[in-house]
């Protein structure tokens, strides 16, 4: 079967290529590829008889790609069973998907003309979030923490604080256990993400509209932490002293691991995707434990209290923290809640069925959404307008 990492990383051979960017090894990774099969070449060549792009004019980005190659995978694995439709096999590979991969990965468009503007105007922008966070201190001080400037603070239990770099880390400089834990809360806004190392080493990162508390220096047989919103954890190994996770609902134990936990509030939904290690997930309202292994997603339906479990390709939602924001056959609500966090906009739908159309793409995080909702737009599906701080889609008619 075609799996999502392997398409991915085809998609972007063929793009380095024809940006004229690829070298040595991926080159001879692409030529494997397409040595591969008669199927492989002949969308190559397809592919590269139907672009004349170049290095200036080419803008790459990944929108409504997946659900296409799905598909298409789809009918060639069918080949081996089905020898009556490899015309049609054939003809889908060699004509179809190139149309795919040209409109999809490759939407690009002459910065100097008329087109690239035309979709959404140019003064209507809303830029990506940044490193920013509000800190508060176990005597309720706080503290606003951007990317600007750096500082130190020193708490009650000798707990140096340190920011730089837009990362706060802590560093325990006693050997004593303290008798009352001293606790932290940082606060991420909406269009914020900010980084922590705790006193043990554990790193966390943190998405907006997130609040996270621990305490500055961890004691007792375990190590726990409270969350509501998006992190993502790599916890320091140390099989006797495990680390917990308390959400509203559920809590995450782990002994040395790396996951995304999603627990926003007010949705009916906590998504934990482990990445390595293994971790436990203790519902707060029944004896129900549940494991995971590696590229396992366990999802916790708040309402009844179940807990699904899938092997997932964790990419697609650890992506993330990384500067990327991958989404594979999504609705389009589902989306802009993700992309409304960061961007501190707001989102109207002119009737109910546009918030279910799906989409699939790779895109910058960092990147202004005018460029994203252009693409977005460019599949045809919809019509998108940005009207201040507002965007507003409306069914194409």
């Amino acid at each position: 079967m075609f799996e999502y990492q392997h398409y991915n990383e085809i998609v972007r051979l063929i793009a380095l290529e024809v940006s004229e960017e690829l070298n040595a090894d991926d080159a001879m990774k692409l030529k494997e590829w397409i040595d591969e099969s008669p199927e492989n070449y002949r969308l190559y060549s397809n592919v590269k008889k139907s672009t004349n792009f170049n290095k200036r004019n080419l803008e790459y980005q990944k929108i409504d790609i997946l659900v296409g190659w799905k598909s298409i995978a789809s009918l060639i694995e069918k080949r081996r069973k089905l020898v009556i439709e490899r015309k049609m096999i054939k003809f889908a590979a060699a004509i179809l998907l190139p149309l795919i991969i040209v409109g999809g990965i490759y939407f690009y468009t002459s910065w100097g003309s008329d087109h690239h503007h035309r979709n959404i105007a140019p003064t209507c922008k809303i830029h990506p979030g940044s490193t920013k966070a509000v800190l508060i201190l176990n005597d309720g001080k706080t503290v606003l923490l951007d990317s600007a400037s750096n500082l130190s603070i020193r708490e009650k239990d000798g707990t140096l604080i340190e920011k730089s770099d837009g990362k706060l880390n802590y560093t325990n400089q006693s050997a004593e256990e303290t008798t009352h834990p001293i606790f932290n809360t940082i606060n991420i806004p909406r269009g914020g993400e900010y980084n922590i190392v705790l006193a043990d080493g554990t790193r966390v990162y943190l998405n907006a509209m997130s609040s996270f508390k621990y305490p500055v220096t961890f004691s007792g047989q375990s190590r726990e932490v409270e969350l509501t919103g998006e992190a993502y954890f790599e916890v320091k190994k140390d099989e006797d002293w495990p680390f917990i996770i308390r959400t509203s609902a559920i809590s995450i134990e782990v002994l040395g691991t790396s996951f995304n936990l999603n627990a926003y509030e007010n949705t009916e939904k906590i998504v934990t995707t482990l990445v390595e290690g293994r971790v436990k997930i203790n519902s707060h309202n029944s004896n129900d434990s549940r494991l995971l292994v590696p590229e396992e997603q366990a999802t916790f339906y708040t309402k009844n209290g179940q807990t699904d479990i899938k092997k997932v390709d964790v990419n697609l939602y650890t992506a993330w923290k990384d500067g990327n924001l991958i989404f594979y056959d999504s609705r389009l609500e589902d989306i802009m809640t993700t992309l409304t966090r960061w961007y501190s906009a707001e989102v109207l739908y002119s009737e109910e069925s546009v918030r279910n159309l799906r989409f699939s793409g790779n895109l910058n995080r960092y990147g202004d959404v005018s460029q994203i909702l252009d693409i977005i737009r460019s599949t045809g599906k919809i019509n998108v307008e940005i009207k201040k701080n507002t965007i507003l889609f409306s069914e194409k008619k």
